[in-house]
């Protein structure tokens, strides 16, 4: 998939930083380490809902599953995209997630390994 992104690709999420704020991801390389790192703790499948071509930008939205490998717990929600291009390969990316469920997923997460591993002790 990265082989579709330029170099110094622009990566943004509404709610991808250590509290669930904004973050902003520059370069192919970063971008990987950051898909990497999240597909060791979650499998995700998405399938398009809505996708537009509007003024050189292409405005995606998805319907999302995310499974969380460690406790099974599973996620579904959506996603808009708004994707810019430069030629024929991805120059920009922007996520919006509902912030609010996906924040509640990871807490819940959170308070499940906790658990677990209090019973563990």
């Amino acid at each position: 998939m990265l082989a579709k992104y330029v170099e110094d690709i622009i990566y943004t999420t509404n709610a991808g930083g250590p509290n669930g704020e904004s973050l902003t991801i520059r370069g192919k390389q970063r971008v990987r380490d950051r898909y990497l790192s999240t597909m060791e703790v979650i499998e995700s499948r998405s399938r398009i809902e809505y996708l537009r071509w509007d003024s050189g930008l292409v405005r995606t939205r998805l319907f999302v599953n995310i499974r969380q490998k460690d406790t099974g717990v599973d996620l579904t929600t959506t996603l808009r995209q708004i994707i810019r291009f430069r030629g024929f390969l991805i120059a920009e990316i922007q996520d919006f997630h509902d912030a609010a469920k996906l924040a509640a997923f990871w807490r819940f997460i959170g308070a499940t390994l906790d658990k677990r591993k209090t019973e563990s002790a």
